[in-house]
């Protein structure tokens, strides 16, 4: 089954959260969190603070 962020993996992509927004390369898509690839280095944002991921 084809999850629809699976097309974002390594792509750069905007994450919206509702403190801060992270740009960065997509690596990875769990239930729990978010992996990126970012210019200050990796970063795992939890699913229950995302608002919104968009390509980058």
């Amino acid at each position: 089954m084809v999850r629809p962020l699976d097309s974002l993996i390594e792509k750069p992509v905007i994450v919206y959260t509702s403190l801060v927004d992270y740009r960065g390369i997509l690596k990875e898509v769990t239930e729990e969190a978010v992996v990126l690839r970012g210019a200050t280095g990796w970063h795992q944002i939890p699913m229950d603070r995302i608002k919104d991921i968009r390509p980058g």
